[in-house]
């Protein structure tokens, strides 16, 4: 079944209540599931919350507590989980549109933060990505993901390290590692896509007609779908570094510095991607209205020589009874000649301008 369009799904909220939870998405498929990590004494603990009803202790957490959630379709579980961890219904609105931008809102004693998250391991690119969102409280870390399976599997293997920072660092820090490991991969689907682009590249100075317009356009459009990806997140990390908030560290803000100094980076290789994309389809049609111009100038050049043989050849063909040349015995060599001394003195004059 072809996804709804997004008009389609919009139109679903028309006229509804602010907080009102509508999914907007085309997962509703998914399964259904909710992972818990927490650190107890000295292990980390992985386990599966069949009852929410199960973590209404979190006000008595202490440590690591990743609550993971893997299927923002069921509302009727979102809005349990709402009521659980007192998140506001604005936050669970955000969360279940799945066409969400990036942005970042404080809450007395909650954060929240949505964002996409690409795979670079995935062929396409940006195309596949899926909306992930964060809500950081003072005892917890939840996270919202569209579908079950993510990149965060590097995370999970530090966090068994008993001297990896994950173990000591709060639930802050783990919010910074998951979102530094998001930017990573930015990173590397940007690079994917330049190497595919350097491929572009020598492929068409070897040969120019080898140019995919189609393609090159499709690279383009990934590239502009990114950067509506990157642009909102810059200023939502910014604003988490620098507002002082006591759910954040000022160690932990010192890092998230650094993710937005890795997003103003991202930002400038998205840039350099989509202006070689403008210069190589702009040189490869430069080089078409050239191959276009020569051609019309080497016809333009045989019209022009063929328009005083035409009118010759046209004068002579009429023949009338008192024309002196038609019984003259030397009359078709010389109008051969005549024709001849035309056509090199036209060629030797467009020469001379440098026509040719």
């Amino acid at each position: 079944m072809a996804p709804k369009s997004k008009k389609h799904r919009r139109s679903k909220k028309s006229g509804l209540p602010p907080g009102a939870l509508v999914y907007i998405g085309d997962r509703e498929g998914e399964e259904l599931a909710i992972q818990r990590i927490t650190q107890s004494a000295e292990e980390i603990e992985t386990s599966k919350v069949s009852d929410i009803l199960e973590l209404q202790e979190w006000a008595s957490w202490s440590g690591l507590n990743w609550i993971n959630i893997d299927g923002i379709h069921d509302t009727a579980m979102i809005e349990q989980l709402g009521k659980v961890f007192q998140i506001h219904s604005l936050i669970l609105e955000d969360i279940v549109n799945s066409e969400q931008r990036p942005k970042v809102e404080e809450y007395p004693d909650q954060i929240f933060l949505t964002m996409r998250m690409l795979d670079h391991r995935s062929r396409e690119g940006s195309d596949t990505g899926e909306q992930i969102s964060f809500i950081l409280g003072p005892t917890y870390l939840l996270t919202f993901q569209e579908r079950p399976g993510d990149i965060f599997d590097p995370i999970r293997e530090r966090m068994k390290n008993p001297e990896s920072r994950l173990r000591t660092k709060g639930n802050d820090y783990l919010l910074y590692a998951l979102v530094d490991l998001i930017v990573d991969n930015y990173f590397l689907i940007l690079e994917n896509i330049g190497d595919e682009l350097e491929i572009i590249e020598e492929e068409f100075f070897r040969d120019q007609d080898s140019l995919s317009l189609q393609h090159l356009q499709k690279r383009k459009r990934e590239l502009q779908q990114f950067r509506r990806v990157v642009n909102p997140l810059r200023d939502a990390i910014s604003t988490l570094y620098r507002d002082e908030n006591p759910l954040i560290s000022d160690a932990t803000r010192r890092y998230l510095s650094d993710v937005h100094d890795h997003i103003v980076q991202v930002q400038e290789i998205l840039d350099t991607h989509r202006e070689f994309c403008v210069e190589l389809r702009e040189t490869h049609l430069a080089l078409l209205g050239n191959r276009t111009n020569e051609v019309m100038k080497v016809l333009t050049i045989i019209a022009t020589i063929f328009i005083p043989l035409t009118f010759i050849v046209g004068v002579y063909g009429m023949n009338f009874d008192y024309m002196p040349e038609l019984r003259y015995p030397w009359g078709y060599p010389i109008v051969w000649l005549v024709m001849i001394l035309c056509t090199f003195g036209l060629l030797r004059y467009f020469r001379k301008k440098n026509w040719f």
